[in-house]
């Protein structure tokens, strides 16, 4: 009786062994994850930016349409990129990838500007935009490509310059609107500027600055082109 006794006492504490060491939990276990950081900006690599798209395929059966391959280098910390193709401020299309090409079928003779975001679960970050012009005639003008834009700051005056250069397939002149924005607020909006270039821009260390350039030609046409930069601290 008394081996039997033990022998009931000696299970029941294997048993509470084996619950209490299953029921420990490490701190791994509640500690939370460590968030992965923002993707860095891709860079596109093709259509060539500012110039006739030279490489496409075109579409069986519709002479009004082709295929163009969008390609972009790798951005760091990256599960998928978001392509958006926009004829001047209308999204003409858009599509996620995990890769760094992906095909869309635009109309012919048609300027067209793209981005190229990068996405994980931190965040996103968008590329600089570009532009191209599909082959084929134009049923009317063609849209000024986008604007490729540069930044200047001078950290002892801390002042900001914008430059930026411009064309258009039909040789149109062209004007511009300026839109500086730090964080949320606008600090420069500027209307059909003639120059291609804005100085004495106040800037503060560390903020992020978008800059927005609408090239217009003389006819209506126009193309959105925007940069993100971040002041230096």
């Amino acid at each position: 009786m008394i081996y039997k006794t033990l022998k009931y006492f000696t299970g029941l504490a294997l048993v509470f062994v084996c619950l209490n060491s299953c029921d420990k939990s490490t701190p791994t276990d509640t500690e939370k994850q460590v968030d992965k950081p923002v993707p860095t900006k891709a860079t596109g690599t093709l259509p060539a930016n500012g110039e006739p798209c030279s490489e496409f395929e075109p579409i069986p059966n519709d002479d009004t349409k082709v295929s163009i391959l969008f390609k972009w280098n790798a951005a760091q910390n990256t599960v998928n990129y978001e392509l958006k193709v926009l004829l001047g401020n209308e999204q003409a299309a858009t599509t996620t990838v995990g890769g760094q090409e992906a095909a869309v079928n635009l109309d012919r003779g048609k300027t067209y500007t793209w981005t190229v975001t990068s996405k994980n679960e931190s965040g996103s970050t968008v590329s600089d935009t570009y532009s191209f012009t599909t082959p084929g005639l134009s049923e009317g003008n063609y849209a000024p490509y986008s604007a490729e834009i540069l930044t200047e700051f001078e950290p002892v005056a801390q002042l900001l310059t914008v430059n930026w250069t411009a064309t258009d397939e039909d040789g149109d002149s062209l004007t511009y609107d300026v839109i500086i924005t730090e964080n949320e607020t606008v600090i420069l909006e500027e209307i059909d500027v003639v120059n291609t270039s804005i100085s004495g821009i106040g800037y503060t260390n560390n903020t992020n600055y978008t800059i927005n350039i609408i090239s217009k030609d003389g006819t209506g046409n126009f193309s959105v082109s925007e940069v993100i930069v971040n002041s230096p601290e």
